[in-house]
């Protein structure tokens, strides 16, 4: 063999160990940004779980999700305005956000808020299909359409959700049997 195919099959060695290497890293630094991106949207957390001040806050008929977002985080209501985005993509209430006026808190985690903005949209929707049903209560329901309201995960009253929609408490008692 020649000195010189040695040298060249070192080097050829050297190259691909540091394309590898720093595939590797690559690799390694997206899955650590896309499991703080997921930590984020999945497991919120409010920007600051004891400021309980409200802001006031309007959302405009030409806003976007985005510029929403935007100005939330301008208001520290919200972290990061992305991720706001994928939030609300990724909620029940994705296009449901709607021109108002809100009082918000950094105390509320962003799913909270979007549920806020979107309540009129829903209660719009619930009026509509009830209309469009013709459907009314049967004699002798005591059901006033009204429901009692609980606190949301983050104990706000601004974001009181419909006792119907909260989540059922875990016992131990085993469901009547039909």
């Amino acid at each position: 063999m020649s000195v010189n195919r040695i040298i060249l099959g070192f080097i050829d060695i050297v190259c691909k160990v540091v394309l590898t290497v720093i595939a590797v890293m690559f690799i390694i630094r997206a899955v650590r940004y896309a499991y703080d991106a997921g930590l984020q949207i999945f497991d919120q957390k409010p920007v600051n779980a004891v400021d309980t001040r409200t802001v006031v806050f309007t959302v405009n008929s030409s806003d976007s999700v985005s510029d929403v977002g935007g100005r939330l985080e301008e208001k520290g209501l919200i972290k990061d305005a992305k991720l706001f985005l994928v939030q609300e993509r990724l909620s029940v209430y994705h296009d449901m956000i709607t021109p108002g006026t809100y009082e918000l808190s950094p105390s509320m985690t962003a799913d909270a808020m979007i549920e806020i903005m979107a309540r009129p949209a829903v209660e719009a929707r619930k009026n509509a299909e009830e209309k469009a049903s013709g459907e009314s209560a049967p004699a002798g329901d005591t059901d006033t359409g009204k429901e009692e309201a609980v606190p949301d995960e983050t104990g706000d009253d601004a974001g009181m959700a419909p006792k119907d929609e909260a989540e059922p408490e875990d016992t131990d008692e085993q469901p009547p049997e039909e």
